[in-house]
């Protein structure tokens, strides 16, 4: 589930709407709004941010000394008005190994940047997507097996996956899925879904999380973590796992960078106006078992 939960619609309603904004006076206070909604649309959904977010999370990967998740060295300035998914993918790529029995949780929609990723994943590869809608595009050209179903009861058996990745998904396990599959979706909860995800894991296998972070805010489809609750989520599988935490903010004149929980308290989703979330909790959970 990486971005908007409705990419077609909301990409169509844009195309529909310009032509509409065009009508209004050019004093008029709305028109100037709505342009800026229809840019920000345009943006979020288009293949220029897509392709930033690939040519700047390479970037990082290539010039940064990494030691995940002990240190991320991230370029400065990073990111800049670019959304979560410069940090995300390029951890997903440290965590990765060629030969990795790997889970892609929230895979149907997948934003064209996460898939050239995938597809820039040095061989063999073993990659499986789950998710509770159909997916949006042809998989087989990133995974070997794609998977519709709830992430809180898989058909897999104990100890399947080296690596799991949830990236920018767990935030909407039990929300409003509506935008993505229409009736009844079979949906569970953020706590059986992590129960779950680090049952699937083989012994020493790392679970990626990340989830947007801050203040709490319920937006209907998602929520805005903060830390309260991810500590509440993450209690009962403290005694099964090692858990490496890291947090990350988006400023404007930064771009993206690594932050202290207690300094994004404050930090609502929307506050960067860069496409995604101002603030990202990174959760690495390996198997101890």
């Amino acid at each position: 589930m990486f971005g908007s939960p409705k990419p077609k619609r909301a990409a169509a309603e844009v195309a529909g709407a310009v032509p509409e904004i065009r009508r209004l006076p050019a004093f008029a206070p709305e028109r100037a709004l709505l342009e800026r909604a229809a840019d920000f649309l345009r943006r979020k959904l288009g293949r220029d941010l897509q392709r930033e977010i690939v040519r700047e999370y390479q970037r990082a990967f290539r010039e940064g000394r990494h030691e995940f998740p002990a240190r991320v060295t991230l370029p400065f300035p990073y990111g800049k008005h670019l959304p979560e998914r410069v940090v995300e993918l390029l951890l997903a790529r440290l965590t990765y190994e060629p030969g990795m029995k790997v889970l892609d949780v929230g895979h149907a929609n997948g934003m064209e940047c996460h898939r050239a990723m995938l597809r820039s994943l040095p061989p063999p590869c073993d990659l499986t997507g789950i998710d509770i809608a159909e997916a949006a595009y042809d998989t087989s050209s990133c995974y070997t097996m794609s998977i519709r179903g709830s992430i809180g009861a898989t058909p897999f058996a104990n100890e399947t996956f080296d690596l799991i990745w949830c990236i920018s998904s767990l935030e909407h396990v039990g929300m409003d899925n509506t935008g993505y599959v229409q009736g009844e979706v079979g949906e569970t909860t953020p706590e059986a879904a992590l129960s779950e995800m680090v049952r699937l894991l083989r012994p020493g296998g790392r679970l990626l999380i990340t989830v947007p972070f801050g203040r709490y805010e319920d937006h209907g489809w998602f929520r805005n973590f903060d830390e309260t609750r991810l500590q509440r989520l993450l209690n009962p599988v403290r005694r099964r796992t090692t858990i490496d935490e890291l947090y990350y903010r988006h400023t404007r004149t930064s771009g993206w960078e690594a932050a202290e929980p207690q300094d994004l308290r404050t930090v609502g989703y929307r506050d960067q106006e860069n496409a995604g979330a101002a603030a990202l909790a990174v959760l690495l959970l390996t198997n101890r078992c």
